[in-house]
């Protein structure tokens, strides 16, 4: 008797340890900090506006491609918790003023679809950055460009993820800079899994570079950590 449950002690103890570690496993960052407490369920509206021009190159075919838009603002976005799992957030973005460096083309605005991001851990100077890919499919916008003599007329699906990276992290601020750099970040590492980050043009490779400001509707100082 004494033998049995000195095993069921030692089970137990088992279990709870266990327990414990996949607890800890499960809580790995980064995550949403707001006023010094974690973000574990949803924390209202978050708002971005550019900081500078927004560029998106490609090629079609073999013609280098390169659309610059002035200014980008959020639509709805709101700052997600995730449990003991990587912060996420969601919203759609548009550019409203574009252009395009083909000749005789001109390129409609653009609107994003709605868009999921989660924080992730790569590379970088701040190591967090938040990945934006669709909320449905694989699409994350159609640019349309028209014009007369414009040889690139029609619709093309940019697709796939791109990554931002949050300056500053481990500081929590009322605005925060969300760099998308001119050298795309292609591998990122979520809840513990390297994943691969990237945008297509139709079936060629893109980037996209931008600065956005961030800053909840609430004013509340917010930022990212890894614990």
């Amino acid at each position: 008797m004494l033998k049995a449950r000195a095993a069921l002690a030692g089970m137990l103890t088992l279990f709870i340890a266990s327990g414990i570690a996949a607890s800890t496993a499960s809580a790995s960052g980064p995550f949403w900090h707001v006023n010094g407490s974690r973000v574990e369920l949803g924390h209202g509206q978050i708002k971005f506006q550019s900081k500078t021009p927004l560029v998106i190159r490609t090629e079609i075919g073999t013609t280098p491609v390169a659309i610059e838009c002035k200014t980008s603002i959020s639509e709805n976005a709101e700052l997600e918790g995730n449990g003991m799992m990587q912060g996420i957030d969601k919203g759609s973005f548009s550019l409203p003023q574009c252009k395009v460096n083909a000749t005789g083309c001109e390129v409609s605005p653009i609107t994003t679809n709605t868009l999921k991001s989660y924080l992730a851990e790569a590379s970088t100077q701040t190591k967090i950055v938040d990945v934006f890919e669709p909320t449905t499919g694989t699409v994350v916008a159609t640019i349309r460009f028209t014009g007369a003599g414009c040889l690139l007329a029609g619709k093309f699906n940019l697709t796939g993820s791109v990554a931002a990276e949050i300056i500053p992290s481990a500081a929590e601020l009322t605005e925060l800079l969300f760099a998308f750099p001119i050298t795309p970040i292609t591998t990122v590492k979520r809840e513990g899994t390297a994943t691969a980050v990237g945008l297509l043009f139709s079936t060629r490779a893109a980037k996209f570079a931008a600065a956005y400001g961030a800053r909840l509707e609430t004013g509340e100082v917010f930022g990212v950590s890894l614990i």
